[in-house]
């Protein structure tokens, strides 16, 4: 259905224009859009129709190469691309994944597991403690199978994880504290 202009003449449509319009203005185009594409994706799943798409990202700029042709990215793809250095940062992967290109933005904790046989990755050892780390680390919100990606889960996932890279550095650069002993000989 193509899109047309707003009638003042129905004042609900209008007044919801006027209210939605208020609400969007303060944010960035980057906000508007994931807003946009989160209620789209809600209001789909209600028994009215929608007579407008949500449009895609705003801002080609910070789309992947694969995303600029049209065609969604792969989980391996995905992977490869952003490298998250933790499982935590897999699983809130595998949300975001979940989110853009299946469209569905809530799942409960064991949702996500099956994403490491999809995306040929070794499955953690104890999933449970890695979904919890996400959780603490703010990327995910966990409320049983009404659980999503965060806003800061997002941004992590859509600047390849500098956080966790970062963090992994300080692990690896640090040397042990105390003096080394040599052995004895007699």
């Amino acid at each position: 259905m193509p899109n047309r202009p707003l009638a003042k003449d129905n004042q609900a449509e209008f007044k919801a224009f006027e209210q939605v319009h208020g609400a969007l203005l303060p944010l960035t185009a980057e906000q508007r859009g994931r807003l946009i594409a989160a209620v789209t994706t809600l209001l789909a799943t209600s028994e009215t129709p929608l007579p407008v798409s949500a449009p895609s990202s705003p801002d080609p700029r910070t789309w992947s190469s694969s995303a600029r042709s049209g065609r969604p990215m792969s989980l391996v793809e995905l992977l490869k691309e952003k490298a998250p250095a933790t499982r935590a940062g897999k699983i809130t992967l595998f949300a975001y994944h979940r989110e853009k290109n299946e469209g569905k933005p809530r799942f409960g904790r064991g949702d996500l597991s099956g994403y490491f046989r999809v995306a040929h990755e070794p499955p953690p050892g104890n999933y449970d403690r890695d979904f919890i780390g996400a959780v603490k680390k703010g990327w995910l919100h966990e409320d049983g199978s009404e659980s999503y990606i965060t806003s800061k889960g997002i941004d992590e996932v859509e600047a390849g994880f500098p956080n966790e890279r970062k963090h992994d550095a300080k692990k690896k650069t640090t040397k042990p504290k105390g003096k080394v002993r040599k052995k004895a000989t007699r």
